[in-house]
């Protein structure tokens, strides 16, 4: 990349560039945030699993120095060249193959810093060893040391910040919306399939025996039925449940409802597709699924076959290694899967939010861990999954919950796909704006 913006090393942009310790924390269940390679991607810091430390194992993780609001944290190996930035009001250290990078205000920006980073033309500083002219697995300190930062003034680097953390946040609110539609949706899920709500709203208005081991339960109802802003389920919804309770092996359950195994409402899926008629956004492996059910990313690279398990739309694909990452991601449009990302599809049509929901609690996953093969790397047993018991409810319910979820689902796919376009315009401005092929002052409009 050629750039008409001045080149300085990284050592003379920044106050601090230091390696963390390369020792292993001692890890504890609650404490202070240890940052893990995990945890970075895509120019984000994601918490939503967290890894802690005890004050001992803190204090002797800053002794080369204290992260604080605004730096950098980049990723030596495993993987390579990932990087974020410390937000505001976090006490954290970090894991090993981490470097801690503070830039000089009077001449780097930091959020600008951060892009750079990820430009093009940083990461292929990262990626590659022009010393020896070979690709490395690890980046040694002095070679972070040496990167040829573009640096325009401040104001530039300022505007050009401004824009793309713009385009950022959007984006960042789109995934926010979306997470708060799929707690919506368990939310309800919860309510209807797991504690029974309105099966015991259905009995206390009908005078019917409470069992003594819902009895809890049925009082906390009392007591939110009692309030101001309680808002019954319209009586049509709630002729959908019983109101009565019988026991099954499962314990209390709706009357009527069936105590049966997974495979009664859902099958593996089994079609392939030419790898041919793949590319990097339709074709799903276990590392480009997104931990903590945060659903799909662009894959890195195609596999090497003829032929992969195929999804469409309404499928339900989760990565069967490590199933503790609990990823999942209910399937749009069409396309190609590993064989390590099982596919579901629901038995019964129209069904599908039904199923998402249900293999989206952490009871799932928790199941699939128990019954993994394997410890090092827990693999999901694909015969025990299926035999996992279950509460049914009626197929007119199942349909009228999917039902539901179908419209706000479908919202979420347009945010999705407006990230998709949001994403694709930063990644085209990115490397326009550090070399100064572009700038977003000397843009009119039409």
């Amino acid at each position: 990349m050629g750039s008409k913006w001045p080149e300085y090393r990284l050592d003379e942009v920044t106050e601090l560039i230091v390696d963390c310790p390369h020792s292993t924390p001692e890890w504890t269940d609650t404490g202070v945030v240890v940052l893990r390679s995990f945890n970075i991607k895509n120019g984000r810091l994601d918490l939503s699993s967290p890894s802690y430390t005890n004050e001992e194992g803190f204090q002797n993780r800053i002794k080369r120095a204290v992260p604080k609001e605004g730096d950098l944290v980049l990723t030596r190996e495993a993987p390579m060249g990932e990087v974020c930035q410390i937000p505001a009001g976090l006490t954290c250290c970090l894991g090993q193959r981490m470097v801690l990078i503070r830039a000089n205000k009077k001449i780097i920006d930091p959020d600008y810093l951060l892009y750079v980073l990820q430009s093009p033309y940083l990461q292929h500083q990262i990626n590659w060893n022009e010393g020896t002219g070979t690709t490395v697995s690890n980046i040694r300190i002095p070679n972070i040391q040496a990167f040829k930062i573009p640096t325009p003034p401040l104001f530039i680097q300022r505007n050009i910040a401004t824009g793309l953390k713009n385009l950022d946040q959007k984006i960042t609110l789109n995934r926010q919306i979306n997470q708060t539609l799929e707690q919506m949706a368990q939310t309800l899920f919860k309510s209807w399939f797991v504690d029974f709500d309105p099966v015991i709203d259905n009995a206390l208005d009908a005078g019917n025996e409470i069992p003594e081991l819902l009895q809890t339960r049925a009082e906390l109802r009392q007591k939110i039925r009692a309030s101001q802003d309680f808002q019954p389920l319209p009586a049509d919804i709630r002729a959908l449940f019983p109101a009565e309770f019988e026991e099954s092996e499962l314990g209390w359950v709706p009357k009527g409802w069936e105590v049966d195994s997974l495979n009664s409402v859902a099958s593996y899926t089994s079609d392939r597709v030419d790898i041919s008629e793949l590319n990097l956004n339709n074709y799903i492996s276990t590392e480009n699924m997104l931990s903590d059910r945060q659903g799909v990313c662009s894959a890195s690279s195609l596999p090497t076959v003829q032929t992969v398990p195929s999804y469409s739309t309404g499928h339900i694909l989760i990565s069967n290694i490590r199933p503790y990452f609990k990823k999942i991601w209910f399937a749009h449009g069409t396309g190609g899967r590993s064989n390590d990302v099982l596919g579901f599809s629901a038995n019964q049509a129209g069904t599908e939010d039904y199923l998402y929901n249900l293999l989206y609690q952490d009871v799932f996953f928790d199941f699939m861990m128990t019954t993994s093969k394997g410890s090092k790397m827990p693999r999901g047993d694909k015969d025990a999954i299926m035999d996992w018991l279950l509460v049914i409810p009626s197929m007119e319910l199942r349909r009228f919950y999917s039902l539901k979820c179908k419209a706000s689902r479908s919202f979420g796919e347009m945010h999705r796909n407006e990230n998709r376009t949001l994403e694709q315009l930063r990644d085209t401005l990115l490397p326009k704006l550090i070399s100064g092929e572009l700038r977003l002052d000397e843009i009119t409009s039409p």
